[in-house]
């Protein structure tokens, strides 16, 4: 691949430069907070730009994911769960490369299929040998353009820096003895260079370049339609799996999970577990074997579906009843495992993890209600709904306030019972802070709540917040903790 440079190239790296300079503003400078959502709103405003013209594909997926990953940037100013904050910082520059090889890929509504994947690679591979060449290309202009016009003062220009140095080390130590102001005076030269930081800019001047670089070489390669792997258009046979052999294994465990569906009605509709702590023991043994065993069904209802030969009309109907009684026997396991986390959670109080998870059975149930659409409806997708569901719920877990929810909780749960683990409220998020001081005002004599609350107050004083780092979560919980009056 040539790099041809037009002059509307060169001053879109100049445009490239500043989103590189705003990057590392924005996520090499303290926590992360408003930066993240203006760094998206400039950086997308620029693609557009750069693609007025361009032919996108996939458009409404491609929409769908802008919106994802705006919403996603704005929980860095509007929520403040570290666990969410992580995740977030790695999930969304994914998100974003793959919306922008989404949106410019040659092959319309084919994004769940291995060659897309494929393709991202190989964009990923094509960036970096642009910037290379480009980089190589730069050097040579640069040295072609010196050695037409100034190459030779410069060359005598380091003749005499070469010839200088040594003599200026002997003088400069000779001059120092004979003056001690005058040593002064150089001693102050290399404090000053100390106080620039030199280190810090020149990493930070790196970083600038790297960001620079990846957007533009990232921005030149989509604009040219990436080719497609080798024999991606090519009808392939599709992977056939014989039908007796997934109607045995699906009788086999049908079998074991309606045995195990009669002991689960045992328990829940029975009086057979209703002593004590009995209730959470059992639940804390039982909740991820269970998870985990419904997401394996759920692997295996999709493959057979996608994957089991055309058989007779008797043999279709046997195997897609039998994926009908998995999809059930499914459900009534993810019910169990609902039931046992929500005793858990009344034995031991409510947490973000154990409340993700009840979000994430949710999303489960729903996957689980559409698989049980695809087996009798050919025509439905289940990558294309697993995806898309899936960015939805990832979307929807980091816009509403879970943190928030965990709070409200355990105060209700504190007004039922009177415990609470105040400890664990503070190592939240700052709507953790909030709960502290909604529980003062209920309880300002709580064992160790007003030392915590004024360790929290201390820092607020003693941090300071500039533009990137504004966060809402965090002035409201600073609000509410200024504005209580402690004994």
């Amino acid at each position: 691949m040539e790099v041809k440079m037009k002059k509307g190239d060169w001053m879109f790296f100049l445009v490239c430069l500043a989103l590189g300079i705003l990057a590392e503003r924005s996520f090499l400078n303290g926590k992360i907070g408003l930066s993240y959502p203006v760094f998206i709103t400039v950086f997308y405003g620029v693609f557009f730009w750069r693609y007025r013209s361009f032919a996108f594909t996939n458009k409404r997926l491609g929409l769908l994911m802008v919106a994802s990953i705006w919403l996603l940037s704005t929980s860095f100013f509007l929520h403040s769960n570290m666990i969410l904050y992580v995740l977030n910082f790695l999930v969304i520059p994914v998100m974003v490369l793959i919306q922008l090889v989404l949106i410019t890929y040659p092959l319309h509504n084919q994004w769940h299929r291995w060659p897309f994947v494929q393709n991202l690679f190989l964009t990923v591979g094509a960036a970096i040998a642009y910037v290379y060449k480009f980089l190589m290309n730069a050097a040579k202009l640069a040295v072609r353009g010196l050695e037409e016009s100034k190459s030779a003062t410069i060359r005598k220009v380091l003749i005499g820096m070469a010839i200088s140095i040594p003599l200026l080390f002997v003088i400069v130590n000779l001059l120092v003895s004979a003056d001690q102001q005058f040593g002064n005076l150089l001693g102050a030269f290399p404090r000053w260079l100390l106080g620039l930081k030199i280190e810090e800019e020149v990493l930070r001047t790196i970083a600038v370049t790297i960001y620079a670089l990846s957007i533009f070489g990232l921005f030149q390669v989509l604009r040219n339609k990436q080719p497609l792997p080798a024999k991606s258009q090519e009808p392939k046979d599709k992977m056939a799996w014989d039908s007796v052999i997934s109607l045995t294994v699906l009788t086999l465990l049908n079998i074991v999970y309606l045995l195990f569906v009669i002991v689960q009605f045992q328990y829940f509709f029975s009086e057979t577990l209703k002593a004590g702590f009995t209730y959470a023991e059992f639940a804390r043994r039982g909740f991820f074997e269970l998870l985990f065993v419904t997401m394996l069904n759920l692997l295996i209802i999709s493959a057979i579906v996608s994957y089991v030969d055309k058989a007779s009309k008797f043999m279709t109907l046997a195997i897609r009843s039998l994926l009908s009684l998995l999809v059930i026997f499914s459900g009534v396991m993810l019910y169990s495992a609902f039931i046992r986390l929500f005793m858990y959670e009344e034995a031991y109080g409510f947490t973000f993890a154990r409340v993700l998870a009840h979000s994430f059975m949710v999303f489960l149930l729903v996957i689980l209600c559409y698989s049980f659409m695809r087996i009798w409806m050919e025509r439905l997708s289940l990558v294309r709904f697993y995806i898309i569901s899936a960015i939805i719920f990832y979307t929807l877990i980091n816009t509403v306030q879970l943190d928030r929810y965990v709070v409200d909780r355990n105060l209700e749960r504190y007004s039922e019972t009177g415990k609470i683990d105040i400890y664990y409220l503070n190592s939240l998020s700052y709507e953790g802070v909030e709960g502290l001081v909604e529980l003062y005002k209920l309880n300002p004599d709580h064992p160790g709540l007003t030392d915590l609350l004024l360790q929290r107050r201390q820092e607020f004083l003693d941090s300071e917040e500039s533009w990137n780092t504004i966060n809402m979560a965090r002035r409201n919980a600073e609000k509410a903790l200024m504005e209580l009056e402690m004994q």
